[in-house]
């Protein structure tokens, strides 16, 4: 259990509140705790939360290194009762409840061990937990385990709906310009469906790029960068945007009074359309600069 326990040791955070003499003892009292725990002294490290949180009841973190101290004594009621306080309290709770199936494994308790995570895989955090709860030694008993193998398999980050918002575009693609072939595109699902990934060659050959595309969870939007092989990457600014009414629409910064917008749509099955505009009054109005047809290899246009 030690790597799991150092990692939270950093999720300590200092107390404040009140008078400044007591925001001060407060605080003097977390910073030892939290050196307790980081040194694994976990009887010192309990007793020292114990006040913390007799101190300060709102203190999430203090509750979660708590439980920790105590699973690491095996004192597993206290524990179990000390993480539920912290999940409660909304201080990483989808940790704190994998931090109480950690504790209910410790008992023998797989039936609530299962459920928990089932409750961590529902609420959409399976997938950035996966290597933690991989990684917890008390869970290494269920290894073959059919529950388990079938939980694991729910624990894949990326799934939820906008991730795949963009998978239109997934394919290996002839693409059309003004009538003419003007090069292919592979675009792929990589790093677990994480991220897509373009591939593009120019016809005629000569210019190459790739750009990463993906979904960000902290703003909602997704984000593009393209590079290519002329070594100049100020030429293909960032971009991010979303999906509004099926077609992705991603913008640049409005830099320099100018600022660009690129669509993607499905026109039809088997068939994408890609366009790019330049605006130069702040979007205003518009100008076309690219306009392509995507269209399966070895589909008929």
């Amino acid at each position: 259990m030690r790597r799991w326990a150092v990692g939270l040791a950093a999720a300590a955070l200092l107390l404040g509140g009140g008078t400044a003499t007591v925001g001060a003892q407060r605080s003097a009292i977390q910073q030892t705790a939290d050196s307790l725990f980081s040194q694994q002294k976990w009887t010192a490290a309990e007793a020292t939360y114990a006040s913390v949180t007799a101190a300060e009841p709102s203190n999430g973190a203090a509750w979660s290194n708590l439980g920790e101290s105590r699973l690491q004594q095996r004192e597993l009621d206290g524990a179990i009762a000390a993480f539920a306080k912290a999940e409660g309290l909304r201080f990483r709770p989808f940790l704190n409840i994998v931090n109480q199936a950690r504790a209910f494994a410790e008992k023998g308790d797989d039936a609530r061990v299962m459920s928990l995570l089932q409750r961590v895989i529902d609420g959409g955090a399976g997938g950035s937990l996966k290597s933690l709860i991989l990684g917890a030694t008390a869970f290494a008993r269920y290894a073959h385990d059919p529950r388990w193998e079938k939980l694991v398999s729910q624990m894949k980050a990326c799934t939820a709906a906008p991730f795949r918002q963009f998978d239109f575009w997934v394919g290996d693609w002839d693409v059309y310009a003004g009538g003419a072939v003007a090069g292919h595109n592979l675009v792929t699902l990589e790093q677990d469906g994480c991220l897509l990934v373009e591939h593009w060659t120019s016809n005629p050959a000569g210019q190459t790029g790739t750009s990463f595309n993906y979904y960000d969870i902290r703003d909602k939007l997704w984000h593009q960068l393209y590079i290519d092989n002329s070594g100049n990457a100020g030429a293909f600014p960032a971009m991010a945007g979303s999906l509004v009414d099926g077609k992705m629409v991603l913008f640049t910064e409005d830099t320099n009074n100018k600022l660009s917008r690129w669509t993607w749509y499905v026109m039809e099955p088997g068939k994408v359309k890609q366009m790019a505009e330049l605006s130069t009054d702040h979007g205003q109005t518009w100008q076309v600069t690219w306009n392509s047809e995507y269209v399966k290899k070895g589909e008929k246009r």
